[in-house]
């Protein structure tokens, strides 16, 4: 078992922690849920921005301070996309129109957005966060819930043959009784804990077997 571990979160607002009560987010807990099952030093490094969708993010990987963080990181968390679909004037009308299409042509980034990663920095393990459904009393609810589990398999199916890759499956852990009290959108404090639980587990399996 590795004695340090440097992790950066980065992509949107789920990266970031936005909607957790206690502060945080999934970067913050990581490390206290990697102290605890016996990793002696743990760094985080918390490059999430509300709103953020894949062109924000392409652009950001163009920074120093971002090169340089992942550059240094033994893993990197990884959420974006959700806003590609959410934050287009004419997303519901497309979604329904040609869902797979748009997922596609998100996914063609995300793919990108983890070359660029890998060829910054070729031996961090990269986690992509899955999707959950902000809106779960919504109309359209049971629609979502099935595009998220189609987009969670396509997302898996994208990256099944870069060992370096696995995705976090999120729709589980946000559920409607852990969204947050401030926005009842964003993951709740329970959904972060759940959240770091899980990704902690992964990371220690991936880099003991490494």
């Amino acid at each position: 078992m590795p004695e340090t571990l440097h992790v950066v979160a980065i992509g949107d607002s789920l990266a970031y922690g936005a909607g957790d009560e206690r502060g945080g987010g999934i970067a913050r807990r990581l490390e206290d849920e990697l102290e605890a099952r016996g990793i002696r030093d743990v760094e985080t490094v918390n490059l999430g921005v509300n709103g953020a969708r894949t062109d924000d993010l392409l652009a950001k990987l163009k920074t120093k301070r971002t090169r340089d963080a992942i550059a240094a990181a033994d893993a990197v968390v990884l959420s974006i996309g959700a806003n590609d679909l959410f934050r287009s004037a004419h997303s519901r009308q497309e979604i329904l129109r040609a869902p797979f299409e748009i997922a596609e042509r998100i996914l063609g980034r995300l793919e990108t957005i983890v070359a660029q990663i890998h060829a910054i920095n070729p031996r961090a393990r990269v986690l992509v966060l899955g999707g959950y459904n902000p809106v779960p009393s919504h109309e359209w609810a049971s629609l979502i819930n099935q595009y998220l589990e189609m987009w969670d398999v396509a997302l898996a199916a994208r990256f099944e043959e870069d060992r370096r890759v696995e995705v976090v499956t999120m729709r589980d852990i946000v559920t409607a009784q852990r969204l947050s009290r401030y926005d009842n959108f964003h993951p709740g404090a329970a959904a972060y804990d759940e959240a770091a639980k899980r990704i902690a587990g992964m990371l220690l399996r991936e880099l003991n077997a490494a």
